[in-house]
Formats: structure tokens, sequence, C-alpha cells
């Protein structure tokens, strides 16, 4: 990102923020603070991913759906391996991974036209936890990024190593299927079919989402750092701990934007 890019969120009292991160690092907390207050504008991209995926086929999959309940997300995109167990094939799980690439870009995407299409002062885009995986933060013509970078502050959170352990013993009581880079997935499920020296149709589902979860983290922790380090900034999860209200988050990002002019 570009320094003057800084200056102009800094000056500008408009905040329209764009809010990366893993899950359970704060983004939906932040978000629900904002909204709050009535003046802001809020747009889930995981909202919006599921209106792509559900609407036209897997209609399905709508009932229960909404802004507030996002589950079904996961639901469709499922698990690989034995189906007594609530498995499905890896091609059909690959084949899935790739319907909701298509869609994330796209709702990603479109953040930029709706903050665009009405003059909105306040607007927060609350991002998935897998646009790291559609991004390439070491590419300066980087698609995504730069819509992003123009239109938003981008923001990402993180955490101390603690905390990521804590987030994968949080995983471990309710894993849940996720979303990953193609030939990031494929790699760890043939590193895990040699590990564990079983048929795909043996495998244990949840058995390996956990086992992918963890190389996650690792992956994850590592992209949205170099995300916020070169097009944004970043703030540590102890700081959204302190948070009461909606306001105090602003004061963070004006606090950390200056700290980010001074480097």
């Amino acid at each position: 990102m570009k320094q003057n890019l800084f200056s102009k969120w800094n000056d500008n009292q408009t905040n329209q923020y764009a809010i990366l991160g893993m899950s359970g690092l704060g983004k939906t907390f932040i978000s629900l603070q904002l909204k709050k207050l009535k003046t802001w504008k809020h747009y889930s991209v995981d909202y919006e991913i599921g209106k792509i995926l559900f609407t036209e086929n897997n209609k399905s999959f709508l009932d229960g759906f909404s802004i507030d309940n996002l589950s079904n997300l996961s639901v469709f995109l499922g698990k690989p391996g034995n189906k007594k167990k609530g498995g499905i094939t890896f091609t059909e799980y690959v084949e899935r991974q790739r319907l909701h690439k298509e869609a994330e870009i796209v709702a990603t995407l479109n953040s930029c036209k709706v903050v665009n299409s009405i003059s909105y002062e306040n607007f927060i885009c609350d991002t998935s936890g897998s646009i790291c995986e559609i991004v390439d933060p070491n590419n300066p013509n980087d698609k995504i990024l730069n819509a992003i970078s123009k239109n938003f502050l981008i923001i990402c959170l993180e955490a101390n190593k603690d905390f990521y352990e804590t987030l994968i013993q949080r995983f471990k009581l309710s894993p849940k299927p996720m979303f990953y880079r193609e030939e990031f997935l494929i790699e760890l499920w043939n590193d895990y079919l040699q590990s564990v020296n079983k048929d795909e149709t043996k495998v244990d589902p949840d058995d390996f989402i956990l086992y992918g979860y963890k190389a996650l983290v690792a992956r994850r922790k590592k992209l949205f750092e170099e995300i916020g380090e070169k097009w944004g900034i970043r703030i540590n999860f102890n700081d959204i701990k302190k948070l009461k209200t909606g306001p105090d988050f602003v004061e963070i990002v004006r606090s950390k934007l200056k700290e980010k002019e001074v480097k």
C-alpha cells in the first residue's frame, strides 16, 4: 500500500474499513459494535458468498441462512472422507471449494461497488476469514487487494502465538469445513493420506479437517501479517479485547495510522 493512501485515511473524516483476519480474532465483534451506532453500513462478505452460492443453485441451503446464521456455508463445503461418517468424495469437495472461491471473489469485489453506490461516511466490510487464500500480498498488481485498498483502509487482526493455539483447541471441540487454496489443499490431502495410510473412502472426515486446520492456521497467520504490513495496518487481539464501544475501535485505528505514517 502506498504511503499517500495512509495519509488519505488519516486525514479523511470518513471511516471505510475492510476488516481481515482469521475467524475468532474479533471481526464480527467489531462489526456488531459499530452497527450499534446506527451510522455504520455493514457488509458481510460471508453472507454475500452464501447468497451467490445458494440463490441460483443449491437453494436448499437458503433454509435458515441469514446474516446472523452463516453455518450453511460450512455445511455446503462439506468434509472429504467416509460417507458413513458424513463425508463426501474428495473430487466433490474440490469442486465445492472452486465454487466458493468464485463466489468469494465476486462478493469481495462487490463491496467496492456498494461503498461507492451511496456516499457512506462510515462503512465496514467484514471480509471472509479465507480472503488471504484468494489474494497474493506480494503481488503489487493483485486485483482484489488493489480494489479493496482503493476503497477501504485494510485492517488485519492478529494475535500472539498462544492465542492461535487456543483457536486450534476450540476447533477440536467442533471441527468445521474450511476453504483452502486448491494447490495447498491437494498437497495437504495427499500428505494426510500417506500419513494415515488409508484409502480416501476410509478417512474420518473430522480427523482430516482438524489435520488441515492446524496447517491452515500457520499458513494464514503468515499471509495476514504480510497483507497488513504491505497493504494496510495491523491490530493485535489484545487491543480488541479492551474495546467497549465502536468509537473505541476508531480511535485505535487512528492511532495505528499515525504509527504507520511515522515509519
